[in-house]
């Protein structure tokens, strides 16, 4: 999942075609095109960026594929507008637009980066081989509250928009493979005099006061100064009854790294008001910063692999980020797998795709391409003509149900596994970040909540627990499900009460509630009586028509039988609806099978990806591939027809 198997940072030292004639699809794709215009002016509808350098030869080449945008390195030194001259200028020549790459992977990242004579986690190998007293070990350089370093970052990011902006770059990549420590590995950082007075005073606005904090954290601090977080260490090994001092400290963190980026984003926002920032390589929800609650706001753009729900998170708690993805031409061509990855995501919203070709295989010194670009090249234009444009034109259908977000559930129950594995001799500060990008319990309870409300073709609406207190349960809810939720604040209690209470359904897998969101264990767990506990989600699809919830589409097998395996997703916008069908990967070597779609009502049907009318009808039966999906649309008032079949 990481991708570092992608690429490293590169050290630097030193448009796209909005002319592209579109493909109209149907009727319907003209229309959906119409409302899908670009919020950015340099961004069309799908940018396919090239990773590498490439002569104009070997631009041309690629540009016949589909390719159209290129990176080009940031700069850490001085930066004048000859030097933006000639680092636009490649791009520039072969008609292609650029994003900035590694402005300021150095402060976002420092460590997990390349570094010539070190491998790229070697600062956070030199950290974690600290003694575990020394307090050097737990000391971010620089740290992300450091008021000095945080104005370098800003003035460099702000020069770079400043300079770059007549050339209109797709956006400023912030950092590659950021987070407080290596990506998103667990990491007592940061401990800095800078760090520990902005918690400080980010805790006093909190608390109020010190007795609250106090009372809260079990401590006796006589003033504000002396307050200190607990380590991970301590709270491993100390009682099981009151973590606050540590989840604080954690929510902390995760809001200095969401702050330092908020802060590179104003910078190159204030320099360029209408420039996008972002960051590569964003993690799966946990440790290194990337608390999405915090992190989905602070930028515009994002380069991420779909794991842990990320994508749908951070598309669910900012509707306008844009997400990109990053591929390699060798394994796009040869694992079924990676194709499907991708149309997975562009079905989730991603809006654009990085190609990592370091080999350079598809195509030759002189521009021709390869058998395998050709191949890749067909996929690229698909992507561009039209498809994403539709998608992004139509969100997703309105969803009665909501799955909470919790990263106070996963602190804790982080924590409580990390002592079970005390228990048995095992040490925390041996984990990497690849170790807890696995899965675990909270995450396995999300995937289930999701995926079995996609199979059964009923939408989910992420929200987190700030969306519970702004009343977010009151718009058009009905049933919410708490994925291993072990820690909720009391205001997250009274909405949830409140909801029930006015017959909304609550759902878990496992008792909610047994903490505050602090990480102090409730004497007896909150919303006993009020919430339906469902081992693994085993009853989820009959709980929920019970609750009168049912798909606004059927899918089955020719021979009736429900079917369970393929991801259905509801765009609607007006009288416009998508539906995206796509067969799971999982297990390796599934193969593609007849299904019949079923409508409420009779439709005029386009098939969006052969661009060709079905007919008028309500039922139909369809091929869904093993990797490619199936993207069928229809809009306007319906009449009774006969069904077809459409093989």
């Amino acid at each position: 999942m990481m991708r570092t198997m992608l690429r490293s940072e590169r050290e630097a030292s030193g448009s796209f075609l909005k002319k592209r004639t579109k493909k109209l699809l149907s009727v319907l794709a003209v229309a959906l095109i119409a409302q899908a215009a670009p919020a950015h002016a340099g961004w069309d509808d799908y940018p396919i960026i090239v990773w590498q350098d490439q002569t104009p030869a070997r631009a041309a080449g690629l540009k016949r594929l589909g390719v159209d945008a290129q990176r080009v390195f940031g700069v850490r030194g001085p930066l004048t507008t000859a030097e933006v001259a000639n680092l636009t200028a490649p791009p520039k020549a072969a008609g292609w637009s650029f994003y900035l790459e590694n402005i300021a992977t150095d402060f976002y990242a420092a460590y997990h980066r390349y570094q010539p004579d070190h491998p790229v986690t070697w600062a956070f190998d030199q950290a974690r081989a600290l003694p575990r007293d020394d307090p050097a070990a737990f000391l971010r350089t620089p740290s992300l509250s450091d008021p000095h370093a945080l104005a370098a970052i800003e003035a460099r990011l702000a020069t770079h928009a400043r300079l770059f902006a007549p050339y209109h770059p797709l956006f400023y990549n912030l950092g590659d493979e950021t987070g407080i420590a290596d990506l998103a590995a667990a990491w007592d950082f940061d401990f800095s005099p800078a760090s520990l007075e902005g918690m400080r005073v980010w805790l006093r606005k909190r608390y109020g006061s010190l007795a609250a904090l106090n009372t809260q954290w079990g401590s006796h601090f006589a003033s504000w100064a002396e307050v200190m977080p607990t380590t991970t260490d301590a709270a491993i090994h100390g009682p099981a009854d009151n973590f606050s001092a540590w989840s604080d400290f954690k929510a902390w963190m995760d809001t200095a790294f969401a702050r330092a980026v908020r802060a590179g984003t104003k910078a190159i926002h204030s320099a360029d008001p209408n420039a996008l920032s972002g960051l590569e390589g964003t993690q799966i929800p946990g440790w290194g910063g990337y608390d999405y609650t915090k992190l989905a706001s602070a930028v515009d753009v994002m380069e991420m692999y779909d794991a842990g729900n990320n994508v749908e998170i951070a598309h669910a708690l900012n509707p306008r980020l844009r997400i990109l993805t990053t591929t390699t031409p060798t394994t796009l061509a040869a694992a079924p797998a990676e194709q499907a990855r991708l149309w997975h995501e562009l079905l989730l919203g991603n809006r654009g795709l990085i190609i990592w070709d370091e080999a350079g295989v598809l195509v030759t010194d002189d521009g021709t391409p390869t058998p395998l670009g050709q191949s890749v090249g067909t996929l690229f234009h698909e992507f561009h003509d039209g498809i994403a444009t539709q998608l992004a034109a139509t969100p997703p259908a309105p969803s009665q149900v909501a799955i909470l977000y919790s990263p106070p559930s996963f602190r804790i129950a982080w924590l409580l596994d990390r002592r079970a594995d005390a228990d048995r001799g095992q040490d925390w500060r041996t984990r990497d970040s690849e170790i807890e990008g696995q899965d675990s319990p909270l995450r396995a309870a999300m995937r289930a909540a999701a995926t079995t409300l996609t199979h059964h073709g009923i939408p989910a609406r992420w929200i987190s627990p700030a969306m519970l207190a702004d009343g977010v349960l009151r718009k058009g809810i009905r049933v919410l499900l708490l994925p291993h939720t072990i820690a909720l604040s009391p205001a997250d209690i009274t909405a949830i009460t409140a909801f029930t209470h006015h017959g909304g359904l609550v759902l878990a897998d496992t008792p909610p509630a047994l903490f505050d969101a602090h990480g102090r264990r409730r004497p007896t767990p909150a919303l006993t009586g009020q919430v339906h506990i469902t081992p693994g989600w085993q009853d989820l699809p009959d709980q929920l028509t019970q609750a009168g919830i049912t798909p606004a589409v059927s899918l089955t097998h020719p021979d009736g039988t429900q079917v369970q395996d393929i991801d259905i997703r509801a765009h609607r916008h007006g009288p416009t609806n998508i539906l995206t069908l796509q067969r799971d990967m999982d297990p390796p070597g599934t193969t593609g099978e007849d299904i019949v779609l079923t409508l409420p009502n009779p439709a005029k049907i386009t098939d969006l990806r052969q661009h060709q009318s079905l007919g008028q009808t309500n039922q139909i039966r369809l091929h869904v591939g093993a990797a490619q999906p199936v993207i069928v649309g229809w809009a306007g008032e319906a009449t009774p027809v006969n069904s077809v079949t459409q093989k």
